[in-house]
């Protein structure tokens, strides 16, 4: 019994810190945004991962070379999400951005449905609906704007990175697996930056602010909290939470930028919004899943979404369940 309330704490904890994570990332479109008057993006982009690392880094103990591996591919996967997301919102606005951004949550449902053989219908329309909203707000003059598709590649590699991290973050101390991420991910940002870092010293002085919140709460904290929560909580459940992006996105978008949203921009993040809660709202009972029904714990969710993953990734060695 007291097992039995551990895990239900954990899990209401994993819940909390996902939705604090979510209300955290909805600002950091508008803020790089206007980031992004002052600095190039690889500047600011490169002096945020790098604040970041540089905070963690005295918290980090018991290396290993297991360690090291696995948060060096979290650190690609990592890059693959904000650096493509940075270059996007170069020619997006950032409410719109947000909302491309969500489909993360669609693609981590197909990417369950790839690994599970499980065809969906609800999750196949919930798709379709929110492709095709993205359209509709993306679509200018008959071509598709090429930052929504940078936002968009983004959105698939965070989607890969949640299913990971819910295999690899059970295994590992939370604070030297992040802080391995942000170094890789900071690495790649200096050397990406390094033509131009010199000419914005001026501008990182006088902006430092801006560039201790990207790199502080933005950066460090989110991913740290991330990391937390999917200890405890499937990818799919996170996923279900991170639906709420997009709204804060759009909210922070309009206090920070003053961005509203057309007619058709409007349609189009409506149809998102529906395609994806189409992907994640689930019936209460599936008689897909009823197997797991009766033990249905923690390490029961992480293998709703993560076991066949897990089995690529480790194949000699169990995912554990923390607790």
């Amino acid at each position: 019994m007291k097992k039995f309330f551990t895990e239900i704490n954990k899990q209401t904890l994993g819940v909390i810190l996902v939705i604090f994570t979510t209300l955290i990332f909805g600002s950091i479109p508008a803020v790089v945004k206007e980031a992004m008057t002052i600095f190039s993006p690889a500047t600011q982009f490169a002096i945020r991962f790098a604040i970041a690392a540089i905070i963690l880094t005295p918290f980090i103990r018991n290396l290993n070379v297991s360690l090291v591996r696995d948060g060096a591919i979290m650190g690609l996967l990592l890059f693959g999400i904000f650096a493509p997301a940075t270059i996007g919102l170069e020619t997006i606005s950032a409410n719109q951005a947000s909302f491309i951004f969500s489909l993360n949550m669609v693609f981590v449902n197909l990417f369950e449905i790839l690994f599970r053989k499980r065809l969906s219908i609800r999750t196949t329309l919930g798709a379709m609906f929110a492709f095709v909203g993205i359209g509709v707000m993306s679509w200018e003059s008959g071509t598709p704007m090429i930052g929504d598709l940078w936002v968009l590649s983004s959105a698939l590699s965070d989607a890969a990175y949640m299913i990971v991290l819910e295999v690899f973050s059970p295994q590992y101390s939370p604070m030297p697996f992040v802080t391995i991420q942000l170094w890789v991910v900071a690495a790649l940002g200096i050397l990406w930056a390094i033509p131009e870092l010199t000419e914005q010293l001026e501008a990182i002085k006088t902006s430092f602010p801006v560039l201790i919140y990207l790199g502080l709460v933005g950066t460090a904290v989110v991913i740290l909290f991330q990391t937390l929560a999917q200890r405890w909580i499937s990818a799919q459940k996170a996923a279900l939470f991170f639906a709420l992006e997009p709204v804060f996105g759009a909210i922070f978008a309009f206090l920070l930028l003053g961005e509203t949203f057309s007619t058709r921009s409007f349609i189009g993040a409506t149809m998102v919004l529906v395609g994806i809660f189409l992907t994640l709202i689930r019936p209460k009972i599936d008689e897909s899943d009823s197997e797991f029904s009766q033990t249905s714990t923690v390490s029961d969710d992480t293998a709703k979404s993560g076991e066949v993953l897990g089995a690529v990734l480790s194949p000699n060695k169990e995912v554990e369940s923390v607790g």
